[in-house]
Formats: structure tokens, sequence, C-alpha cells
């Protein structure tokens, strides 16, 4: 063996050793079978079996099947039970889920398996219903908590926080004027937010990533009458909003349109500070000229 070693030139300890000791995958399913342990794996694939749709996922070698009515956690209009396989509109609209749900990673609780067939089979409504219990004991002792987001627009962004839809809305992702959440953050990313409000009875969470933010207007350092680079964050029908710098960070103000130009979103421009307002945390500015950034 010392001589096979010698003749196979980048020969490399560590990988021949994981090449003979290969990974039997079969141990960690028997084991979060056996423990109920919540795994997560990318959804890879949706298949049809028995005429169900499933979502395909695996662990190592070993693939997973989630039938649809196992995936979804009690929503409306979408297949949760057997009997909702026979309605054609639920049928349709969980299986456009599933198919957004595509190449994210997805919790799910291993129900049985098959050596034989090198498969098992698995519920993502169970793990999400055991995540959302835990999490909603948690929430009564905690303020702030890890967030995935999962859809986002322009105005807000849907997050899990453990089993739990947040809504992170786009004045609640950083301080002054957000024109699109987009612009910041897109599915799968992660952030630390602040839980703001519970209503377990229509059952909403709200988070704020401001709240666990410095904020600027603390110490400011900008100065009425003075002339400011800035950066043009929005544009409404009423005006512009422009974003400066500052020691602590950016803050947000406000200017009627120029007369003669045009602005757009992500324009560089020189403003004049005309007021600042400390107690409101406003800024009005006037338009001077545009500016050219190499």
């Amino acid at each position: 063996m010392d001589l096979l070693k010698r003749m196979i030139e980048g020969y490399d300890q560590q990988k021949a050793m994981d090449a003979i000791n290969e990974k039997d995958y079969w141990q960690d399913v028997i084991r979060a079978t056996q423990n109920q342990l919540i795994m997560q794996e990318d959804l890879s694939g949706i298949e049809v079996h028995a005429d169900i749709p499933c979502a395909v996922v695996y662990i190592g070698t070993i693939k997973g099947l989630i039938p649809v009515h196992e995936f979804i956690a009690n929503q409306k209009n979408h297949v949760n039970t057997l009997e909702d396989l026979k309605d054609e509109k639920k049928m349709n609209k969980s299986y456009q889920f599933l198919r957004s749900m595509m190449g994210q990673k997805i919790a799910f609780l291993i129900k049985g398996y098959d050596r034989k067939e090198n498969l098992f089979t698995a519920s993502r409504k169970e793990a999400l219903v055991a995540m959302q219990k835990l999490t909603e004991e948690e929430l009564a002792h905690k303020e702030k908590t890890m967030a995935v987001v999962r859809n986002v627009n322009p105005y807000r962004a849907i997050v899990d926080i453990g089993g739990v839809s947040a809504t992170l809305s786009a004045v609640e992702y950083q301080h002054g004027w957000t024109d699109d959440i987009t612009d910041h953050l897109q599915v799968g990313d992660h952030l630390v937010v602040k839980i703001i409000n519970i209503d377990k009875e229509k059952g909403r969470v709200e988070v704020s990533r401001k709240a666990l933010i410095p904020n600027p207007w603390e110490k400011i350092d900008l100065r009425d009458k003075c002339e400011y680079s800035c950066e043009i964050t929005g544009v409404r029908e009423r005006g512009c909003y422009f974003r400066l710098k500052t020691q602590n960070g950016y803050v947000d103000g406000f200017m009627r349109h120029p007369r003669h130009e045009v602005l757009n979103r992500g324009d560089k421009a020189l403003v004049k500070i005309l007021n600042i307002d400390k107690e409101k945390q406003r800024i009005f500015g006037l338009y001077v000229r545009p500016l050219k950034v190499s």
C-alpha cells in the first residue's frame, strides 16, 4: 500500500480515508426518525407518485418524498388533507407553491423509510408545526431572533422566524426612506430582527431590523444652509427623497423637483439643506445641481 501511495501524484491521505470510509447516510436517516429530529435539505425536484405530487429531497444519496398534503401547513385554498387532493383548484395552487420553493432549503420530519428502495417519506407540515410551537414559546422570552426571507416585494418582506411567518415592512428595514426593499433583500437572505408586535388572535407577527440599528439622528453632524452631496433614493409626484452621509450612518431628506431637470433614483446631486428638524427627524433641501461620479 505504501508503494501505491508513492506512485500516485497528488495523493492526499485525508481524501483517501474519506474514499475508503464512505459516509453511511442511513445512520442519519435512522437517527432522525428515532429521535424525531427536524432535518433541512434543498428542495431538488417534484415527482408524481400514486397520482400525488411529491417534493423531492436528498439526505446524501438517499431520496426523500414529501407528499403535497404533507408539505403545506393549514393554508387556505391549498391541499392540506387527502380529501383536498380531489380539488383541482387547490391542487394547482399547491403545485405552484411547490415550484416557488424549488432550490430552497426546507425543513421536514422523517415518517418512514425503505432501505431496499433507498427511500424515505417525510412531512414538512409536521416539522413546521413543531417549529412554530417552539418559536411561540420562545417569543415570550426574547426580543430579537434570526429571520430568513421567504418572499419579498417593494413594500415588505415575509420572513420565517422558525415556523412562524412575520412581516418586515419597508419602513422597518432601516432608518430613513426605503423606496424599494427588494434593492436590499432577496429570498433566502438571513438577517437579525426585533419582534415589535404579536397578534395571536390574527396570527400576525411584525418584526423590525431598524430597531436593532443605531439611529444616526441621535448625533447628526449636518448643518443648515450648507451644501452636501447626496443620492436620490425615491421619486414621487411632489418631489424626491435623497440620502446624506453622516458620522453615524445615512439619513434621508426631501426636496421639491428641480424646474429644468428630471431626477431618477440612483442619481447623484448637490443639495443645500434648508431645514433640519431633529425632533421629527426630517430634512428639507433645495436642489443645486447634478453631480457626475466617475
